[in-house]
């Protein structure tokens, strides 16, 4: 092992975004260095690991710290480990974050808010950083210079400080933190916790499947429209039918009737003067007269 190689580092970033010394080691002759303002730190360490113990935390402690490798022509760090103090009251009512929650969806942007007073404190010496914690990863630090309004009046100095967050994805949900540095004094917000959902089309779908209760009752009242309509269609059809039938009926009977009915046999008797004469004339007939007789035919049955 090199001597470069078997020093470890570790330093802390803080809240305000400065970069401390906090300690060193060297693994083979198991020497370590701690810089005066963490004595209370203490490492353990061996060839292959190194840990970082604070027996006794304060709220001055939070931050990030970063453990790193010394190699010839470069320092390795890890990822970093964020502290948070839970047992120092921490969230201040003069930090106020909004909104208080937001859901978004996928590849969607959103404007995270976190207003700050103080009123012994002045505006230069108020620095914000954004704390993401999730139940998938561990707690870490975001850095982002965003937008900033400060000013100053007879109650103290009042910042705003805004957040964007650009094409969320599932693996930025969770609960952002407003940390706020003021003259050394670290405090926290009450949190947003932002909620990304499936996909974009996925959600317009769902959102146009969301009905209110103006769409339902209009649904309603068409259904009962349609209803009505085919009634009366299925009822002026059913009338139409029943006409030709009754026609047919009439027509029917008519003849049954005029078929039940005896036969009647019209004739037409011509009256004529008689000549006294014996020798047959010439009839001349200057007026004749008409007589109908309705005469009755039936069939009579004889016997053998």
């Amino acid at each position: 092992m090199s001597k470069f190689e078997r020093t470890r580092v570790w330093y802390k970033l803080t809240t305000e975004r400065k970069l401390q010394f906090v300690a060193s080691i060297d693994a083979m002759f198991e020497d370590q260095k701690i810089k005066k303002q963490f004595q209370h730190f203490s490492t353990n360490f061996n060839h292959t690991s190194s840990h970082l113990i604070i027996p006794k935390t304060v709220r001055e402690d939070a931050g990030t710290y970063y453990c790193g490798v010394l190699h010839p022509e470069e320092t390795m760090f890890g990822q970093g480990t964020f502290l948070m103090i839970n047992g120092a009251k921490m969230i201040s009512d003069s930090v106020v974050q909004k909104p208080e929650s937001c859901s978004v969806q996928s590849g969607d942007s959103v404007a995270l808010t976190c207003s700050v007073k103080s009123r012994h404190c002045a505006t230069e010496h108020i620095s914000v950083t954004w704390l993401k914690n999730s139940h998938h990863s561990a707690p870490e630090m975001t850095y982002s210079p965003g937008h900033q309004e400060c000013r100053t009046d007879s109650g103290g100095a009042t910042c705003v400080f805004d957040f964007l967050m650009k094409n969320l994805s599932s693996e930025d949900a969770g609960l952002y933190y407003c940390v706020v540095t003021s003259c050394g004094q670290i405090q926290l917000g009450n949190g947003t916790r932002v909620q990304v959902n499936g996909v974009k089309g996925d959600a317009a779908l769902n959102k146009s499947l969301d009905l209110s209760p103006g769409v339902i009752a209009l649904i309603i009242s068409n259904v009962i429209f349609g209803v009505v309509t085919l009634l009366l269609v299925w009822t002026l059809c059913k009338n139409r039918k029943k006409e030709p039938e009754a026609s047919s009926r009439c027509s029917n009977e008519t003849e049954e009737n005029n078929q039940d009915r005896d036969p009647v046999i019209y004739a037409a008797v011509t009256s004529v003067a008689r000549i006294s004469s014996c020798r047959p004339a010439p009839v001349k007939c200057n007026e004749d007269m008409v007589v109908y007789s309705d005469v009755k035919c039936s069939q009579r049955q004889t016997g053998l």
